[in-house]
């Protein structure tokens, strides 16, 4: 069996030397950062708006500080834990947030995708968009669906506070995100089950 290797550089150049102990630390200097391949994970969340009108801004503004909307580029979301894809719970919504998860998932350093579809009002999503988020599960690390607030088409913007639905779903995209740690004896899951009452 013969193994081809590919190389770019021309065949009569000369390979450059190996370092030696003899030529020094092979530390980085200190004027020069670390690749962002090197670099840590933060835990910033980031809202990625799937298209206008998503509803990421909105999302945002009820999410916690460490959730933060970005662009879909991969340096804004380089380096974090967790994606969640906002996108509209429409056939052209639910079309945009694949494109955007297949862009996510060829980030080499591609972080765990969610995904919350926003409701554009009351009864159900389309069947078109309803296929087409079942077909998109198996890459998505979670899905959570947003409900359609009415009263915020008739308030303005600063004065929009949650509703009870709406503050459940943000409460489900967050265990979603950030599940709780797993509790291993009786004393932690006692003291879990406190806390949650």
């Amino acid at each position: 069996m013969t193994t081809t290797v590919m190389t770019t550089a021309a065949p009569d150049a000369l390979a450059p030397p190996a370092p030696t102990p003899a030529d020094g630390p092979t530390t980085r200097p200190a004027d020069r950062p670390e690749p962002p391949s090197a670099a840590p994970l933060t835990t910033d969340v980031v809202l990625v708006s799937a298209h206008g009108g998503s509803g990421a801004s909105t999302l945002a503004a009820h999410l916690p500080e460490t959730y933060r909307e970005v662009d879909l580029t991969p340096v804004a979301v380089h380096g974090t834990a967790h994606c969640v894809v906002v996108a509209a719970a429409t056939v052209d919504g639910v079309i945009a947030a694949t494109h955007a998860v297949r862009r996510l998932t060829s980030i080499t350093s591609a972080p765990a995708i969610h995904l919350a579809l926003v409701r554009d009002g009351r009864g159900q999503e389309p069947l078109g968009a309803r296929a087409r988020v079942r077909a998109l599960s198996v890459f998505v690390a979670s899905i959570t669906e947003v409900p359609h607030v009415q009263r915020w088409r008739y308030e303005a913007s600063d004065q929009r506070s949650p509703s009870t639905s709406y503050a459940k779903a943000i409460t489900r995209l967050v265990a979603a995100v950030e599940p709780a740690p797993v509790a291993t004896s009786r004393a932690q899951r006692r003291q879990q089950i406190g806390a949650a009452t």
